[in-house]
């Protein structure tokens, strides 16, 4: 998530950043290349796009930096990310870096809001693989690829504390505690049918951030309608994040809530072996307590819980909850997509 500050075209509208690092690749640890000439097809399926989380979390880290960074906010680091409505309006591209421009919509005593445009160079990087070079910052930039608002709040008291009763650890009990957590697949580099049968690679790969894990859920859905299928995945951080970035520890909670999901619908759908178009159109991230309770301490599982209420007219709804360890509610996910078959061969 590494970023620095330059120069912005729009003087004091706007504060700009550059991002160093290749976001990652759906698939890249899955020797396309050693298959390429036997299946292309399955090859153009992952090309260069980016993993649609990279740019999401990344544009809100860019925004919490701007307020780090503002001298006018008192007591800028109490302000932790409560919200973030992003809207994707290209594939971000892995082989060049993010231009972000974030401005500042509203500040007040207890709240921020962010507004942040991603754009990417109209060519690639000079420097196929590694930390982007610095200079490419001024390279002409192509249309936006993806905009956000994102909302900040300071700590507040609890007056009221509601949620839903039983959390996964409790409604799903039998089944997590049949198995250890990491003794469960890793989750899947690309969640497709096809993919996995013809790749089936253990482990968690290049994937960064986190460790996940899978839990198998095919018992339980065998003979649920799809919007009452459920899915959980486990995960903790694979390397410690400072227990002070709070607004990092948010982050990784959205980077890791958008893994697999609507390719996974996919499968559901009966497209597992001929998947079409598939993207995230809007993604709602709301996080439901003070932002410390986000944070991930000690070796403890987080629960990601998902499922899919709705498909219609080539569109599709993906909600999502995370859990903390001890079975607290901490976010929601609403997620905005398409999932469609693969169009017959006129051949």
């Amino acid at each position: 998530m590494q970023l620095t500050r330059i120069s912005s075209a729009n003087g004091k509208d706007a504060q700009r950043y550059f991002s160093h690092q290749q976001p990652w690749r759906p698939g890249q640890d899955l020797g396309w290349s050693m298959n390429t000439q036997r299946s292309p097809e399955r090859a153009r399926k992952f090309g260069p796009g980016a993993y649609g989380a990279h740019v999401y979390a990344q544009a809100s880290y860019a925004a919490a930096k701007a307020i780090e960074e503002d001298k006018s906010i008192q007591s800028a680091s109490q302000l932790a990310i409560s919200s973030i409505q992003g809207v994707f309006s290209r594939p971000g591209l892995q082989d060049r870096p993010f231009i972000y421009d974030v401005s500042n919509i509203s500040t007040g005593r207890s709240f921020s809001t962010q507004l942040v445009v991603a754009r990417q160079p109209f060519e690639p990087s000079s420097k196929p693989e590694g930390p982007f070079p610095l200079s490419e910052a001024d390279l002409p930039l192509d249309e936006v690829a993806f905009t956000s608002l994102t909302t900040f709040k300071r700590p507040t008291d609890t007056p009221s504390e509601v949620q839903e009763r039983d959390s996964p650890q409790v409604r799903f009990a039998e089944i997590l505690q049949s198995r250890a957590a990491d003794e469960w697949e890793a989750s899947p580099q690309a969640d497709i049918d096809i993919v996995r049968e013809t790749f089936p690679m253990k482990g968690h790969g290049s994937f960064p951030i986190l460790d996940m894990y899978k839990v198998d859920m095919t018992g339980y859905n065998a003979s649920k309608d799809i919007p009452d299928r459920r899915q959980l995945t486990l995960y903790r951080l694979h390397k410690p994040v400072p227990e002070d970035d709070i607004n990092a520890h948010i982050l990784c909670h959205a980077y890791e809530s958008d893994r697999n999901g609507l390719i996974m619908l996919g499968n559901h759908l009966g497209y597992g072996y001929s998947l079409g178009p598939t993207a995230t159109l809007s993604y709602s991230f709301f996080v439901h307590v003070n932002g410390d309770e986000a944070v991930m301490r000690g070796d403890g599982w987080w629960v990601q819980e998902m499922w899919w209420p709705r498909v219609s007219a080539g569109r599709c709804m993906q909600e999502t909850r995370l859990w903390s360890p001890e079975g607290k509610h901490i976010a929601s996910g609403y997620q905005d997509g398409m999932v469609l078959p693969a169009k017959k061969s006129k051949i």
